[in-house]
């Protein structure tokens, strides 16, 4: 998984309008990039709604928010839609993304093992360091933490 002091890997990927973007293009100024595993499941539908419900207060700190997902482009529509979320999920179907962040882990589930993406969250800033990492994220909360982390004094 990369780490704070990383510049973050230039890949190429489709937006959830079908919009093909570099990960460049998205440097406007700091850039808070969260990787979840799958649209609309409980998890990922209570973080991407505490960003929703917060984004107000991000835009205000000047960090946009960006979710990411190897969801289709036609999904991140649906999700987006009937959760009302104001901003940009990347769809990274090859996983190119993901690989290059380094959020592909083992993961278990009724003890079958697969390849999936463990929750994290990379603050970026308009240079393309990464600044601070949240790895192995917990939904609950998350946007409260990661707006308290933007909120104090750096030392």
């Amino acid at each position: 998984m990369l780490t704070e002091g990383d510049k973050m890997p230039v890949v190429a990927l489709d937006d959830d309008a079908g919009k093909r973007v570099k990960t460049t293009d998205l440097l406007s100024g700091s850039l808070l990039l969260y990787f979840y595993p799958k649209d609309d499941t409980p998890g990922c539908t209570n973080e991407a709604s505490q960003f929703r419900d917060l984004l107000a207060r991000f835009k205000r700190k000047k960090v946009r928010v960006i979710g990411v997902s190897r969801d289709s482009v036609e999904s991140h529509q649906k999700f987006k839609k009937k959760y009302s979320l104001p901003f940009e999920l990347l769809s990274d179907v090859d996983s190119k993304l993901c690989d290059a962040f380094g959020v592909i882990v083992d993961k278990q589930n009724y003890g079958k093992t697969y390849r999936g993406i463990q929750r994290s969250t990379f603050l970026i800033d308009s240079k393309g360091k990464i600044v601070k990492v949240w790895p192995k994220v917990t939904a609950d909360g998350h946007a409260d933490e990661v707006l308290a982390y933007l909120t104090s004094p750096k030392t």
